[in-house]
């Protein structure tokens, strides 16, 4: 598991550190849990940004293909 720190102000520390508190969960635990929400919460965009970047992985697998298709005496056509 990884370590991330962050900057909170301090009353919605204090908050957080009651909350978890409360519910009998470490703030580590707590921050956790909310983390994981916001990740089910936004799965269809991290989905989304995901085939982005697949699609622009293949667009570039292909132009080693299209580039064989280039040569100089098909630029009479560029100015049409």
């Amino acid at each position: 598991m990884g370590i991330m720190s962050i900057r909170i102000d301090e009353k919605k520390r204090k908050a957080l550190k009651v909350i978890a508190s409360i519910e009998g969960k470490t703030m580590g635990g707590l921050v956790s849990e909310l983390i994981e929400d916001y990740i089910v919460k936004n799965k269809k965009q991290i989905a989304r940004l995901g085939e982005e970047a697949e699609l622009k992985e293949l667009m570039k697998l292909s132009e080693i293909s299209f580039s064989e298709w280039d040569n100089e005496d098909d630029e009479i056509y560029d100015k049409l």
